[in-house]
């Protein structure tokens, strides 16, 4: 049944079972070319609206006697839809729009025949769209005259370009685009390329069309156009082979904190065109920060747009990440002009091929481009602890999934995609080596410029390359990479040595949270690379063995025999995702020498922060013990580095979370002994602003700081107590504001409570409101915290919701009005299903089950269940609930037991 699945799923990686799919298009039709028309209306709250007319060339690939197209929400008269070819017009019998299945089908008097070629006009209009999606319309507040201005803007990935024009709106159906844009003279219009010409609209005064130079073939999710009064930021040319021109545009008010950004892009663009070794293809860029936004931001080529919070940096008022973030989001944005737009999956089952890309790529370009921040290992790193435990429960999905219909293609944008996508890149880089992975890399995209692929595409470059390189490779890059993308999970690899022979015996098997024997069996291709304590070296991570399908134990003679008394350590710098479990003998051989040697033993820090991962998650199985893994924390007073205290406090955080009343003060006495040693390293928060300026200094004392008031450290309480709320805000170090706030709250009086919410009512700087948020959350008073909960529920403001978010994610994690906050969720449960969306639904879903104290009794279940953002994050709910609760049951007791001898 196993490999009837896999064959099953590697049909559709390729495309095969598309033909079956209600929502898909038939394969009969190849777009050629579109005109497209739009006129904009931006006249006022009730006049948003816009109209036009696509002239779509065609030709068919099979005799058929109907057209199907994408269409969505508009208004389109059938009597004026024409189709001909060069022998005449083809008559339309009658036309009918599925709105379940968006989809627009004229049935014709005559049989299309396969060696013509066709020209389709459809006339639409139909309003902007409020929601962020399709043609849409923003606005903002102007500085200077304080009236309203409106603006509109296309976000059409990935299904929406349908709900602005009839198209074949499939990723794979590309085509050649001319776009012209109407509109008034007092605004400013863009599409994906620069302008050709502009003449007097026809008949509207002070109306214009402005026709724009083609666009080469691409996709209709990347066409883009935009309407606007925005202000230019700056202009520039970049060193680049077309010397591509880029220009920034933002509402007036925050021109002043848009040049970082906007001057980084160019800098991004140019290094990834010289690392990829192909040219991008366009002469211009604008950027443009629009107020509201789908997602973070939107690669179309030219037209990159953002939402403004994403595009926009105040030194002042926000935190380091908060700008290395956004650095992220434009770099991910920049490497998708190759990795996506260049070249394009030819279906959404496959979008981890331009996300997992883009998003390795980004984090790559900001090491290069910014070698002092680190982000690179920091940003695996939490990938890497996001993946171990999202993958590990029954729910979970592969990357490369089927998917039909927008809905179900909108879920696929998740970060679970973005992430394990972009681990499944690194993962292939550091198996095959610099140099094959960049020559692959370089190839794949040169063979498949401006055409679509499916996975194997890239998995047979790849292979090409290693080939190129050696003759001696006997193992396909297909097989053993669709091991791990056409399959949920991942396994965890035993480790047992034979201290006689220096032999070492290796196994796999799926690693689960709670063991499920009528899931089927996994298997994975999973390369072996050990480092051995005399021959350290972190950084060769080639595969030395490979632990193949079907699954087998086998026996292996190491390259470097280790000595009886030396450790060896499988799978540096974590290139592969899989958990591993040693021998007693092996596991103790490291813990000493991170005891005692110095650096560590040379043990690289994601291995570090790995180690204790799979220790941690081994005792809550049972498969070691509790003792066991304490004792490898023993090191930690020695640790320097961000990664591994992240991720130890992160699932000790999770443990404790789960623990209720006597255990919980137990828990929270261990933390605070256990995080002295780190808080003891750090500057005072006096100092902190002017003695600590790099980011990844400032993300390890925010860490600190953070753990050790949280759990009441009293010098760390004293000192963010120190700062008077009602005097010295502006002096609290903007990296550090929430946790000043959030102690302040939690150990202050009702006066300060009732300060701070009169501040967040108040102002309007985004990241103030969200810190102000953050510790109005530590309040242990509900009915002061009630206060705050029911004026965000009634505020019609669009940002309410995050910081609804905030707010209990404090309360929650605190304990003192956990039981309280849980029942507000719940009892205003469909008002957040209409207020937040459903990624903040589901954060807050995972946030009741996490804490033990709270129990969702069957009917209300079911009455969340009813509410459509509630029913899929309540089914993973359940079935963590289940895993928790069985911990609870089983090994809650071994975790306080041993915890306590550390207090």
């Amino acid at each position: 049944m196993q490999i009837i699945r896999f064959f099953l799923l590697l049909l559709m990686s390729v495309g095969v079972l598309s033909m079956n799919d209600p929502y898909r298009l038939t394969d009969l039709f190849k777009p050629e070319h579109y005109n497209l028309r739009i006129l904009t209306h931006l006249n006022g709250p009730n006049q948003l609206r816009f109209e036009g007319q696509v002239k779509i060339h065609f030709h068919v690939l099979d005799q058929t006697r109907n057209i199907t197209l994408n269409a969505k929400n508009l208004t389109i008269d059938q009597n004026r839809v024409t189709l001909s070819s060069q022998s005449g017009n083809n008559c339309i019998v009658n036309a009918e729009l599925n709105e379940d299945k968006e989809l627009y089908i004229l049935h014709l008097c005559e049989v299309l025949q396969q060696t013509v070629k066709y020209e389709l006009i459809i006339p639409f209009k139909g309003p902007l769209n409020s929601n962020d999606t399709g043609y849409y319309w923003s606005s903002f507040q102007d500085s200077l005259t304080n009236q309203t201005s409106y603006l509109a803007v296309t976000q059409f990935s990935p299904t929406f370009a349908r709900l602005a024009f009839p198209c074949f709106d499939e990723p794979h159906l590309k085509a050649t685009f001319r776009v012209t844009l109407g509109y008034h003279r007092n605004y400013t219009g863009f599409s994906n390329t620069p302008i050709a010409k502009c003449e007097d609209h026809e008949t509207l005064a002070n109306y214009i069309w402005c026709e724009h130079e083609p666009i080469f073939r691409t996709s209709t999710y990347l066409v883009a156009y935009a309407v606007h009064n925005l202000t230019r930021v700056a202009t520039q040319s970049i060193d680049t082979v077309h010397n591509v021109t880029f220009s920034s545009w933002v509402q007036p008010k925050v021109v002043n904190e848009a040049h970082f950004l906007s001057n980084l892009a160019p800098k991004v663009l140019s290094h990834l065109e010289k690392l990829l070794e192909y040219s991008f293809p366009l002469r211009k860029v604008d950027q443009l920060a629009v107020p509201t936004h789908k997602f973070s931001a939107m690669e179309n080529w030219g037209l990159i747009t953002f939402k403004e919070s994403k595009f926009v940096h105040n030194d002042r008022e926000e935190m380091l990440e908060s700008k290395e973030s956004k650095s992220s989001t434009m770099a991910h944005e920049y490497a998708h002009q190759w990795f996506g737009n260049l070249v394009t999956m030819k279906w959404w089952n496959d979008l981890w091929l331009k996300e997992g890309p883009s998003t390795y790529f980004g984090y790559l370009t900001l090491d290069a481009l910014m070698p002092d921040w680190g982000t690179g290992d920091r940003y695996f790193a939490n990938d890497l602890a996001t993946f171990f435990r999202q993958d590990a429960i029954n729910s979970t999905i592969p990357i490369s999934r089927d998917v039909q219909g927008s809905e179900s293609i909108l879920k696929q944008f998740s970060e679970y995609v973005y992430k394990k996508g972009s681990l499944t890149v690194r993962m292939l880089h550091k198996l095959l080596g610099d140099e094959i992975f960049y020559s692959g890399i370089r190839s794949y995209v040169k063979k498949h410029a401006y055409d679509s692929v499916v996975q194997t595409d890239l998995w047979q470059v790849m292979e090409e390359a290693v080939n190129a390189h050696s003759s001696h490779n006997k193992t396909r890059v297909s097989t053993v990479m669709d091991s791990w993308t056409l399959q949920a999970g991942y396994p965890i690899v035993s480790v047992n040595r034979n201290y006689t022979t220096a032999s070492v015996t290796v196994n796999q098997t799926r690693f689960w949270l709670v063991d499920d024997e009528d899931h089927p069996a996994s298997c994975w291709w999973i390369p072996l690379t050990f480092v051995t304590q005399q021959q350290a070296n972190f950084n060769m991570t080639q595969p030395q063995f490979w632990l193949k399908c079907p699954k087998i134990d086998r026996t292996l003679e190491l390259l470097h025999k280790p000595t009886a008394d030396e450790w060896i350590i499988l799978n540096p710098q974590v290139n592969t995702i899989y958990r591993v479990n040693y021998d007693d003998r092996n596991w103790r051989l490291i813990i000493n020498t991170l005891n005692s040697a110095e650096n560590f033993g040379g043990v690289h820090e994601l291995n570090r922060a790995q180690l204790m991962d799979d220790l941690m998650a081994l005792a809550w199985k049972e498969m070691q013990s509790y003792e066991l893994a304490f004792s490898l924390l023993e090191y930690l007073p020695l640790e320097r580095h961000y990664i591994p205290w992240k991720r130890i406090l992160d699932v000790l955080n999770r443990h404790g979370d789960l623990l209720s009343y006597g255990n919980a003060n137990i828990f929270r006495m261990f933390i605070r002994k256990l995080v002295a040693s780190l808080y003891e390293r750090c500057p005072s928060l006096e100092s902190l602003q002017t003695t600590t300026t790099s980011i990844q200094e400032i993300t390890l004392c925010r860490l600190a700081y953070a753990e050790a008031c949280r759990y009441g450290l009293e010098n760390c309480t004293d000192q963010a107590m120190g700062f008077t709320l009602e005097t010295d805000e502006e002096q609290v170090p903007v990296d550090f504001r929430d946790i000043v706030f959030c102690t302040n709250i939690e150990f202050g009086n009702e006066m300060q409570f009732e300060l701070m919410m009169q501040r967040f009512q108040n102002k309007t700087f985004e990241s103030r409101k969200s810190a102000w948020a953050t510790g109005l959350g530590c309040s242990r008073n509900f009915t002061q915290l009630q206060q705050f909960l029911d004026y965000l529920l009634q505020s019609t403001e669009a940002t309410t919701g995050n910081y609804y978010v905030e707010a209990v994610t404090s309360a929650l994690h605190r304990k003192y009005v956990a039981l309280e906050t849980s029942e507000h969720i719940l009892q205003h449960a469909t008002i957040l299903n209409d207020k937040l969306n459903a990624k903040q639904i589901k954060s807050l879903v995972l946030l009741l089950v996490e804490n033990d104290t709270i129990f969702i009794k069957e009917e209300k279940l079911q009455e969340l269940k009813s509410l459509k953002k509630f029913k899929e994050p309540l089914e993973l709910a359940v079935e963590l609930r289940k895993v928790n609760q069985k911990w609870l049951t089983e090994r809650s007791q071994e975790f306080i037991r041993v915890l306590t001898k550390y207090i």
